[in-house]
């Protein structure tokens, strides 16, 4: 098939260990429309990522091959490429969104037809977006640490906010401002159909651009679901954000990167409370000192 014949949309479908489904499934399908699962047998399951076909295809191959392989797969043969031809693979992914518990109290809802709360709050996001359904550990150590952080009128940064799914769930325990960041234009625009979904635009505003637009904000909290990388460049930035005592709530971090990303912020006054795992990752429970 050549460029010109290249279907609407492509998949990249990869064989990967039951265990790390779900972080694999963060890393390969970022930006993408969405992921399907199909559970396989021995341990193994298969992504099935939709890209447009207009995506440098090849490449997402290659990274997934390389996610593979830092973790000690072969890669060879686990990853395939293929056209999408019978414009039903939207459907097919839609169908397959369950309701999603997180935290003690709320449920994600990825599509309208979504039934059953269980008896949780429902949180509803839009299907079609790859940006951070509650799936990812990271994503859940965080709802859980809101859940337990946010205090009735608290003012708050959702920073890196993906999905907008946390800068909802902030507001919903009792936020009374909520401000959410992002650098991707599509995750700010994904966010506020979410905060739209959810009837909280009063009181979540969602901007493009990171933390350094808040310096001085002098906010009660900040929860951040990033890599380790930007909070050890920029820890400064995060506490300049904060009041005095503020709270800090920070994952994306591999367990092994906790200790690092403490310093970091020991160094910047931010002094670290607890730290929670699951599985590998970690979410640090901080506060700014000065209080």
């Amino acid at each position: 098939m050549t460029s010109r014949e290249r279907a609407p949309w492509m998949a990249l479908v990869v064989d990967v260990p039951a265990a790390v489904e779900e972080e694999l499934s963060a890393e390969i399908g970022s930006d993408a429309l969405g992921v399907l699962v199909e559970r396989g047998a021995k341990g193994w399951n298969v992504l099935e990522v939709c890209l447009p076909g207009d995506a440098d295809v090849a490449a997402r191959a290659r990274a997934a091959e390389a996610s593979l392989a830092a973790r000690g797969l072969s890669p060879g043969g686990r990853v395939r490429i293929r056209p999408i031809e019978d414009g039903r693979w939207v459907e097919r992914y839609r169908a397959a969104l369950v309701p999603l518990p997180i935290g003690d109290r709320f449920v994600v809802l990825p599509s309208p037809r979504c039934e059953g709360t269980g008896g949780r709050e429902p949180l509803r996001i839009v299907p079609g977006r790859a940006f951070g359904t509650g799936e990812h550990p990271t994503t859940r150590l965080c709802a859980a640490a809101l859940e337990r952080a946010v205090r009735s009128g608290s003012r708050w940064l959702d920073l890196g906010t993906g999905s907008g799914i946390l800068a909802v769930l902030a507001a919903r325990c009792g936020a009374g401002a909520v401000v959410a960041v992002d650098v991707d234009p599509d995750a700010v625009e994904a966010a506020r159909e979410t905060v739209l979904a959810n009837a909280v635009e009063d009181r979540v505003s969602v901007r493009l651009g990171s933390v350094e637009a808040l310096a001085g904000a002098d906010l009660d909290g900040c929860v951040a679901n990033v890599a380790a990388p930007f909070f050890l460049a920029r820890a400064g930035e995060i506490a300049s954000c904060l009041r005095a005592g503020g709270s800090l709530l920070s994952s994306g971090v591999l367990a092994a990167e906790a200790a690092s990303v403490a310093a970091a912020f020991e160094d910047a006054g931010i002094e670290t409370e607890e730290t929670r795992t699951e599985g590998e990752w970690a979410i640090l429970v901080s506060r700014r000192r000065g209080a």
